[in-house]
């Protein structure tokens, strides 16, 4: 939810900006994020390595243990950061004649210096350590609101008011000082005083193979618009990180749903058992969810780019549209990372992406210069499937890997059916603004699709109704009513329809692990969380 909620203002904002500012300032953009991403990749350290101890430690009730896991990786990646952020700030007329081609924009990378020491040195560790905790509230709120909302209008102000665009800059580092302060007062207040009897060494020999994995990644995300910063001008550039950005969102939700998979599978204690089958359901509730946000931006990549973006970035619609289908046929492995985590096999993550980076890279270099940003594209699709495959190879090897494939194939069908649908409707008459009503069309279609297709059971609608509350029961008995239409004959004599608070809740039976009295219909125990 902090996911949707932050890409939902960071694509306004995003729009607005893009429209204040060029698209050669745009390629400037891509070449500051760039940097960005490089610090977080060779200099932030130990936020992995955070999340799985302070969890560790902390559901065994050890919260020493966990204060002093956190402490001692925040000091040690504050020590990192210090000689980064000074040679960035020094070079800052080097980097900016030889990146972007004029010396002028050396203040640009004096800010981004600064901001470094808080984005990348202050917040992954601090948020880290909430996950660990399972603070997911505390980290949605101060995320959405400082990371969200305040950074974005930050932003569009200081370009409104100083019309240059050092404003946004200055923004990034400005709304990263203010979510730092926060995310610490959150993480003090929860660990108590600073301790730093952890043995650093064992933060480093867990997270060493996954900063060799973190650059790999790292390559993974950002190889295309390096190779393209070689061989096509800013504007260019400009237009494929648009469409990057814009497929940015669908990562990150899934990558929001990753960050919570990881500490609740760190959790786990008979690993080798009940990871088998959590992997089976997230991979069962991950196609529900996100294949329709990959296949709706597929089938309305160019009215969403023509009409937040402008006609100067249609170019970008090929790019997207392959972003997206790679990302929807591979959705079902979104669990894959997080399980090799909690699993430790931090080498095989590496090993993985490395093979896939090179390869990936090679065929970027080589195809980029004759299709610019289509090839650049497929190059960067070839990674995110080739490394998921590679993925299902590994777990098989370590636990009994279970994929819901029934759900998986329903889904790319409901998926597919939508993204076919709502082309043929731009095809009869297409509008930018229009918009809105292809996204109704797509909706409707993928919920009928999975009705007709008997995706969704009881338990499923259960879930969802536990889920979300009774304060949203409304909603939850909506999407009942449409995708389960037979649910009443599966429900007792007499009994309430979907939507009435006390629906599900007629039979009930003693779950086997903790005895409690439970609805016949729920798939997990009320009272104990377990399967029944």
């Amino acid at each position: 939810m902090q996911s949707l909620g932050i890409n939902a203002v960071t694509v306004v904002a995003f729009v607005i900006v893009a429209r204040l500012i060029s698209p050669t300032e745009m390629g400037i953009w891509a070449i500051l994020m760039l940097l960005n991403a490089t610090c977080l990749a060779f200099v932030t350290w130990f936020p992995q390595s955070i999340t799985k101890y302070v969890a560790e430690n902390s559901s065994k009730g050890s919260m020493s243990a966990a204060a002093a896991a956190f402490y001692q990786g925040l000091r040690a990646n504050l020590i990192l950061y210090l000689p980064a952020v000074t040679i960035i700030y020094v070079g800052a007329s080097f980097l900016s004649f030889h990146l972007i081609g004029d010396a002028s924009y050396a203040p640009l990378f004096q800010i981004l210096a600064l901001d470094a020491f808080f984005f990348g040195g202050i917040i992954p560790i601090a948020v880290a350590a909430l996950l660990g905790l399972r603070k997911f509230r505390e980290t949605a709120l101060v995320g959405l609101i400082m990371q969200g909302v305040f950074r974005q209008i930050l932003i569009i102000s200081l370009l409104f008011l100083m019309k240059s665009f050092i404003g946004l800059v200055i923004g990034w580092l400005l709304s990263d000082m203010a979510a730092a302060a926060i995310y610490l007062v959150i993480v003090i207040r929860a660990l108590g005083g600073p301790r730093f009897n952890f043995p650093l060494i064992k933060l480093f020999r867990f997270y060493l193979p996954l900063e060799v994995q973190q650059i790999v990644g790292y390559a993974a995300t950002w190889f295309d618009r390096a190779v393209l910063a070689l061989f096509v001008p800013l504007a260019t550039l400009g237009i494929y990180n648009v469409a990057a950005t814009a497929f940015g969102v669908l990562l990150g939700v899934s990558g929001s749903l990753v960050n919570t998979l990881f500490p609740a599978f760190s959790s786990i204690q008979d690993k080798k058992v009940k990871l088998s089958d959590a992997i089976r359901w997230a991979t069962r509730y991950a196609c529900l969810t996100l294949t329709p946000i990959d296949f709706g931006l597929l089938a309305t990549a160019r009215p969403v780019l023509d009409l937040f973006f402008g006609h100067a970035y249609l170019a970008g619609v090929v790019p997207l549209m392959i972003f997206c289908a790679i990302d929807g046929i591979t959705v079902f492995s979104t669990a894959f990372t997080p399980a090799l985590l909690a699993l430790e096999e931090t080498k095989e993550l590496t090993f993985v992406f490395a093979i896939c980076v090179g390869i990936s890279f090679t065929i970027a270099y080589l195809i980029v210069p004759r299709m610019g940003i289509v090839g650049a594209a497929l190059a960067r699709a070839l990674v995110l499937c080739a490394a998921q495959f590679f993925f299902i190879f590994v777990l098989r090897r370590k636990v009994t890997l279970q994929i819901d494939l029934t759900m998986v194939a329903k889904t790319l069908i409901a998926g597919t059916v939508m993204a076919v649908v709502v082309l043929a409707a731009q095809h009869v008459h297409y509008s930018k603004f229009f918009l809105p009503a292809y996204v109704l069309i797509g909706g409707a279609v993928y919920l009928a699709a999975l009705r007709l297709l008997k995706a969704v059971d009881v338990a499923d609608i259960d879930l969802l109704r536990r889920y979300l509350g009774n304060r949203m029961l409304l909603i939850s008995g909506i999407l009942g009513w449409i995708l389960l239409p037979t649910i009443s004959s599966n429900l007792p004599h007499n009994s309430p329809q979907i939507g009435d608070s006390n629906v599900l809740q007629q039979d009930l039976r003693s779950c086997p692990n903790c005895k409690s009295s439970q609805p016949l219909t729920h798939r997990f125990c009320d009272n104990c969380g377990k399967e029944q």
